[in-house]
């Protein structure tokens, strides 16, 4: 297993890795990311990756200097000195090192700091997507939009951890967020989606989620092939009544919940839409490459 960082314009070893004590995404959280893999050796739609990184640092007031070019160049460069069969890519971008430990973004440095990170890709195994993950319900709710935008991919991971660690002390893999208003958001790092009566439902934007590529791309897929896909406000009771649940994320693709609150998901297995949607997108993300 290869691990290799690009800092600064130099590309290094995990172990020779480091960044500023005084960098403010170590202080504060204060920075976005983005995480993108490879399929069969080529990134995978890195255009859109970029695109959300961008915005997200716009959210936030983060300057970004690099064309997309110049960004992709150290990526790949960083991809083939770590060398591995498959890879999973992290893009950090911070607001830079602080000259003070406040708070404040006037004791910024003027220039951000981007860090890539590039590891061999690990993805469920076949036993996991056969099996289905166990969710539970938290009682942690999703950051409300007014107040930290889970829309902005942002370095400020607390309310996720929070949740997922809640989940965990219910025995557990998985935490699903509702929001305010008790409606279905997200899980920690992947989007959420149902079957109830025949329909494929997630949450709309407003819910309060992070717009993610798979979720967009499936989207993309089910009305292309005529699909009932749809975005919808999900709640509780529709929540537990739903027939299947899975998840999308760039490092799941689709993966079954099969547990949820202790409870079978319909039969307690992978069920059949869902098992159709993952070969379907398997297929489809080949087409995009």
């Amino acid at each position: 297993m290869t691990v290799m960082f690009h800092i600064d314009g130099r590309i290094l070893p995990e172990e020779e890795a480091r960044v500023p004590a005084m960098d403010r995404g170590f202080l504060f959280g204060d920075g976005v990311y983005e995480v993108l893999r490879t399929r069969k050796g080529r990134l995978f739609r890195p255009d859109l990756h970029l695109a959300r990184l961008r915005k997200s640092a716009s959210r936030i007031r983060i300057p970004m200097p690099w064309p997309d070019e110049e960004l992709l160049a150290r990526v790949r460069e960083t991809i083939e000195a770590a060398g591995n069969e498959e890879s999973y890519v992290r893009v950090i971008l911070t607001r830079g090192t602080g000259r003070l430990p406040n708070i404040d973004p006037v004791h910024a440095a003027p220039d951000p700091n981007l860090v890539i990170l590039v590891r061999p890709l690990e993805l469920p195994t076949p036993e996991e997507y056969a099996r289905g993950a166990s969710a539970w319900v938290v009682e942690t709710l999703r950051n409300d939009r007014r107040a930290m935008d889970p829309a902005i991919k942002s370095g400020n991971y607390l309310n996720n951890i929070l949740g997922l660690m809640e989940a965990r002390d219910h025995g557990a893999e998985v935490a699903l967020f509702l929001n305010a208003e008790g409606c279905l958001t997200e899980a920690p790092t992947s989007n959420v989606w149902i079957v109830r009566g025949g329909e494929i439902l997630t949450p709309p934007p407003e819910a309060g989620i992070l717009l993610g590529i798979t979720r967009g791309l499936l989207l993309e897929m089910g009305r292309k092939q005529g699909l009932p896909v749809a975005e919808r406000r999900i709640d509780r009771t529709q929540l537990f009544g739903a027939d299947e649940i899975f998840l999308t994320s760039t490092l799941k693709d689709i993966l079954p919940v099969t547990i949820l609150n202790g409870r079978p998901v319909g039969e307690g297995s992978p069920g059949p839409l869902t098992r159709d949607l993952a070969s379907r997108f398997a297929l489809f993300a080949d087409s995009l490459l």
